[in-house]
C-alpha cells in the first residue's frame, strides 16, 4: 500500500513521510515533534531533517508552545496548506484505488471460501445442486 501511495505522490514530488507530516499538521492545532514523529512513523533524527526542509521552503513553521515554553510546536504555513490540498487529492485517489482493490480481494476470498466449502462436501451432494 505504501508503494502505491508513494507512486501517486510522486506527481507532486512528495514523499509518503512528508505527506504524513502535512496531513497531521493540516488540523492547524500545532504539534510537538514527538507527536509528529509518532504519526509519521519516523525516527526523530530523520523527522528533524524533513521538518528543517519543510521550514526552509516555507511549508511549515515552528513556534514555542504557549503552555510550555520549553516545547516547540510545528504548524503548516499558508503555503503548506496549499501544498497539503494539492497532495491530498493524489492521496485520496490512491486510497480509493487501494480500497477498490480490496473489494476485489474480498470477492476472491468469498469465492474461495465457497469453493472450499463445496470441495469439502461429498461429490453426490455437489452434483445434486446443479
Amino acid at each position: 500500500m505504501t508503494r502505491r501511495l508513494a507512486a501517486a505522490l510522486e506527481a507532486e514530488d512528495c514523499s509518503v513521510e512528508e505527506w504524513r507530516v502535512l496531513s497531521l499538521l493540516s488540523d492547524g492545532r500545532g504539534h510537538a515533534m514527538s507527536d509528529v514523529a509518532e504519526y509519521a512513523l519516523m525516527p526523530a533524527p530523520s523527522l528533524t531533517k524533513l521538518v528543517d526542509r519543510l521550514v526552509s521552503v516555507a511549508l511549515a513553521y515552528r513556534r514555542k508552545d504557549p503552555g510550555d515554553g520549553r516545547r516547540v510546536l510545528l504548524y503548516l504555513s499558508a503555503r503548506g496548506r496549499t501544498r497539503h490540498r494539492a497532495v491530498a487529492v493524489l492521496a485520496q485517489r490512491a486510497e480509493a484505488q487501494m480500497l477498490d482493490g480490496l473489494a476485489g480481494v474480498q470477492e476472491l476470498a468469498d469465492g474461495l471460501a465457497r469453493l472450499e466449502f463445496l470441495l469439502g462436501r461429498a461429490p453426490e451432494q455437489v452434483g445434486a445442486e446443479r
